[in-house]
């Protein structure tokens, strides 16, 4: 299985009053997210799904970055992604892959739960990337890893392998854009 964990791309805090839930993308993040999106769609990446968190800064990163990636890919919310911790961020993936090693899911969701999953699942991959994630899981940013669907439903979370980890400001664009 491939597990694909998306950040939500830079998110606004200049509406005071506004729910954590409904807050937007800052301008940053409007542009992060289908930057990612046009960058991953020039590479070998494929996605089967996109399941994104209900709160409107994730979901809004998910339509962006599937618009420039791909807009045939499926994309779906669910509620419980938002404030979700990495172990419920982890049986979702599961429930999303329904058994089927093959699948390729993209879950697009928020830190602390995020970078904890990424953390706990790089047991294997380059180095330098492997350290890079295990500092932070910055906005906007994705790491793909590939798991076994069997080793993960013994909960073994150190058995996954980073295959990519790519922040927007690692994007040839990023200095024109702005990320």
């Amino acid at each position: 299985m491939r597990l694909l964990l998306l950040r939500h791309a830079k998110s606004a805090w200049d509406t005071p009053g506004l729910r954590d839930h409904d807050r937007p993308l800052a301008p940053r993040g409007e542009r992060a997210a289908p930057a990612m999106g046009a960058y991953f769609a020039g590479t070998d990446l494929r996605v089967d799904r996109i399941v994104s968190s209900t709160a409107a800064r994730a979901w809004t990163t998910a339509r962006l970055f599937q618009a420039a990636f791909d807009p045939r890919i499926e994309l779906a919310s669910r509620r419980d992604l938002y404030h979700a911790d990495a172990m419920d961020i982890l049986a979702i993936a599961l429930e999303e892959a329904a058994g089927d090693d093959d699948a390729r899911i993209l879950l697009v969701g928020h830190n602390p739960g995020m970078h904890d999953l990424a953390r706990a699942l790089c047991g294997e991959g380059e180095p330098a990337a492997v350290d890079r994630l295990q500092t932070k899981l910055p906005t906007g940013a994705l790491a793909e890893f590939e798991l076994s669907l069997s080793s993960m439903t013994d909960r073994q979370s150190d058995s996954g392998r980073l295959l990519r980890f790519v922040r927007p400001k690692d994007l040839p664009s990023a200095k024109s854009q702005g990320l």
